[in-house]
């Protein structure tokens, strides 16, 4: 899985909308972390060659959210802090507006409405 930073992510998660139009669908999760999943997180960012990855301070009462993104075998995440989550938001509402058009309406058979027989 691909860690990549938010405006990235919006990005890529556009490119999986356009690539589901035809066939699939596209998954997103939103996990807000807490103390443990942060050292979990940060344990592994640790054993990682560094590259950019940035270790995650957990020591304020805010934590970051991890937002993972799949389709088919593409999957990747992203971590947003606590701070600039309303930004992330607004760039994801934006993203997905973009590409609504493509859901599809479910279809529903019209049932008999049963009547009630009075005694």
């Amino acid at each position: 899985m691909k860690q990549l930073d938010p405006v990235t992510f919006t990005v890529e998660l556009g490119k999986l909308y356009e690539q589901s139009k035809e066939k699939g669908q596209v998954s997103v999760t939103m996990k807000r972390m807490n103390a443990r999943r942060l050292r979990l997180a940060n344990a592994v960012q640790k054993s990682l060659p560094k590259g950019g990855e940035q270790v995650i301070d957990g020591t304020s009462d805010q934590y970051p959210t991890i937002v993972r993104a799949t389709y088919k075998n593409t999957k990747f995440s992203t971590t947003v802090a606590a701070d600039d989550f309303h930004k992330f938001q607004n760039a994801y509402a934006t993203v997905i507006r973009a590409y609504m058009d493509t859901l599809k309406k479910k279809d529903r058979s019209k049932k008999a409405k049963k009547t009630k027989s009075s005694k």
